[in-house]
């Protein structure tokens, strides 16, 4: 048996997934912090023994290197988690990332409250990392027994957005490149011609029926184009630059309460 869920916790309002087999459970995005990627393992813990009746190895992948989705590496690695997998640009740049995005949420009205759960040394959210894309365009796979995993490292809101496909569960988990409920990011590090590219070969898993994004509700194909035809329009308008891009929310009753946990499958 194979259990997916979504949790979503503050701050940021970032969802991270679960994602739970025979013999292994892969944790997707460690979250914001301490807390947050505490209550990712004991969750994860929980659910394994739910399906296997007892402990099994935890791995985890990391979407890309925005500090909301990988601060709680450190926390994993603490406990015990020893495989990280991820782009191989977030293994490169992890070290630098990871002083100037702790500065930055230090320094942020928003979040400076927040940060006071963080380490004071940035060197202790940096984790040992396996690249998932040794070469450019490979896809990574693993599995978790009775449930195959496919990273596809593509592109757009960051640098490298590392997709985590459930082929034969029609479930796909696409970091940042889908936003739902807010307007999707497009900072310094954004491509919106990669944006587009990305978007289109999320959409072309002939499978996918649920896209997880890395703030929101779970969404659909549906979703996905009129997002990918709204980057695609500002894109024709304004090349590469710094946008400030349409918010979409999906249709229908949500629970939208923080902290949440939806089950998928």
């Amino acid at each position: 048996m194979v259990k997916v869920s979504v949790l979503s916790q503050n701050p940021a309002a970032v969802n991270s997934g679960i994602v739970v087999g025979d013999e292994r459970v892969l944790i997707i995005d460690s979250g914001p912090g301490p807390s947050a990627a505490a209550h990712l393992l004991d969750r994860a813990k929980t659910l394994s023994v739910e399906v296997g009746g007892g402990p099994v190895p935890i791995e985890v992948a990391i979407t890309h290197d925005h500090w909301d989705h990988f601060f709680g590496n450190g926390t994993l690695a603490a406990a015990g988690v020893d495989v990280f997998h991820a782009s191989s640009s977030f293994a490169a740049d992890q070290e630098a990332t990871s002083w100037i995005a702790l500065d930055g949420v230090r320094t942020a009205p928003e979040t400076s409250g927040f940060a006071e759960e963080l380490p004071e040394d940035p060197s202790a959210l940096v984790v040992e990392v396996s690249p998932v894309d040794a070469s450019p365009g490979d896809v990574g796979e693993i599995d978790l027994g009775g449930c195959r995993v496919e990273f596809h490292v593509l592109g757009g809101h960051s640098t490298a957005d590392l997709v985590v496909r459930l082929p034969e569960l029609g479930v796909v988990f696409t970091g940042d490149l889908v936003e739902e409920g807010a307007p999707p990011q497009a900072g310094s590090d954004a491509s919106l011609s990669e944006w587009v590219s990305s978007l289109r070969t999320i959409l072309s898993f002939p499978e996918a029926r649920i896209f997880v994004p890395g703030h929101g509700v779970p969404v659909d194909h549906e979703f996905v184009e009129c997002q990918l035809a709204d980057i695609d329009g500002l894109r024709m308008d304004q090349s590469d630059a710094e946008v400030a891009l349409p918010s979409r929310a999906m249709p229908g009753d949500h629970d939208r309460s923080l902290p949440r946990e939806l089950r998928l499958v």
